[in-house]
């Protein structure tokens, strides 16, 4: 229990660089955009080439565990990680013409886009193998909760460059070796050498037994990336606020986000206990109560609140639906299953950004009602979707 206990606390930490790495890049675009003289379009190309690769590496590397090791797999996946960026803080560091230095920086960012997507589908099969059924959504919400740590803490690189523009880079090229502090050794759970050249069998994301959790996670992602790309443009529009003020009211609102969660997923779902479709059903529901009353209020401290209860559903939503996802197939899928959930959420976050955008140009609800209404069919098809 000891072992199992510290093995489920140094993934948390370790996943924690993937978040970290997230919400740092973001908010470090326009130190980017200075040295590297590029503009948003071409950071948001880079971006887009880090995403794909996601979407790509994460089926693959889902099945890769099985078969090196997940310890093993961690560590190779911080060392590649550390390699982009590398040539990330050297871009930042040195500084460079603007047609080198986006070609620079897209190949950086798919080095570290391919090898984070490997991160969460191999913490997510070997936490959940060493825990019994009816603990796995907790081990899970716990995974969940280092990653909206890391997202947290991503700030940190943009404040160090009040006190030296070399700091940023610095910290952020440092932040993969966090998956270093995975045990060295799969503890509990783990496969025989014997086994493990067995194990690793791919599936169809059309499976029958995962297409409904996959379907979940869609909508959920998707309804939810709408919101956050209009989020600060929303506020802007109904407070009446400056560019300014509305940035700054933005980040606090996505870090009161980033706190409930983390909160959520790391203390109330190991104490709630409840099966995969109440945790499903029950997050789904307040996500669209969330959205519902965000779009019908204007009052500051009533908005915060409906973040807050839309913020409480995803976390508890996703690791339900994740563990229901485990749960309903065999040990050697897991993997591969793990790696198509990462690429859903990144594809529903990808398709969210853009639908959300167009749709707040229609109409400054839609993003609002869209991301309710998903949330809703999420809430009925888990409702009438089998237990086995």
């Amino acid at each position: 229990m000891k072992h199992r206990s510290s093995l489920l606390r140094r993934l948390a930490i370790a996943v924690s660089a993937i978040g970290f790495g997230q919400s740092a890049f973001v908010s470090l675009v326009p130190l980017v955009m200075e040295r590297l003289r590029l503009d948003t379009f071409a950071v948001g190309a880079a971006t887009a080439v880090g995403a794909a690769a996601f979407l790509v590496g994460s089926p693959l590397w889902g099945r890769m565990g099985e078969r090196l090791g997940h310890a093993r797999l961690l560590r190779l996946l911080g060392l590649a990680m550390l390699a982009g960026q590398a040539v990330f803080a050297m871009l930042l560091i040195g500084g460079t013409g603007a047609a080198l230095g986006i070609a620079l920086l897209m190949l950086s960012r798919f080095v570290y886009g391919f090898a984070a997507s490997g991160v969460m589908p191999t913490a997510q099969v070997w936490a959940s193998r060493s825990v019994a059924d009816d603990r796995r959504q907790a081990v899970l919400g716990l995974l969940g909760a280092g990653v909206s740590m890391g997202r947290l803490a991503g700030a940190l690189p943009a404040a160090a460059a009040v006190l030296s523009p070399l700091l940023p880079p610095i910290l952020f090229l440092f932040s993969p070796l966090l998956l270093w502090l995975a045990p060295g050794r799969e503890q509990s759970g783990g496969q025989s050498d014997a086994k493990a050249a067995d194990a690793g069998c791919g599936i169809s994301p059309f499976d029958r037994r995962a297409l409904p959790c996959l379907t979940i996670g869609l909508c959920l992602t998707l309804g939810f990336g709408q919101v956050q790309m209009v989020l600060g443009p929303m506020v802007q529009q109904r407070f009446a606020l400056g560019a300014a003020q509305a940035t700054t009211v933005t980040g606090l609102a996505l870090m009161l986000v980033a706190i409930v969660m983390v909160l959520v997923q790391g203390l109330v779902v190991a104490r709630l206990r409840l099966a995969e479709r109440d945790s499903v059903v029950i997050g789904c529901v307040l996500v669209c109560a969330g959205m519902t009353m965000l779009a019908v209020t204007a009052s500051h401290i009533v908005s915060a609140a409906a973040l807050v209860v839309a913020a409480a559903g995803i976390a508890l939503a996703t690791p339900g639906y994740t563990a229901w996802l485990m749960k309903r197939l065999e040990p050697a899928e897991q993997g591969a299953a793990a790696g198509w959930l990462t690429s859903t959420h990144v594809l529903g976050q990808s398709i969210g950004a853009l639908a959300g955008g167009f749709a707040f140009t229609l109409w400054p609800f839609a993003p609002l009602a869209g991301c309710a209404a998903l949330a809703l069919a999420a809430a009925c098809l888990a409702a009438m979707l089998r237990k086995h």
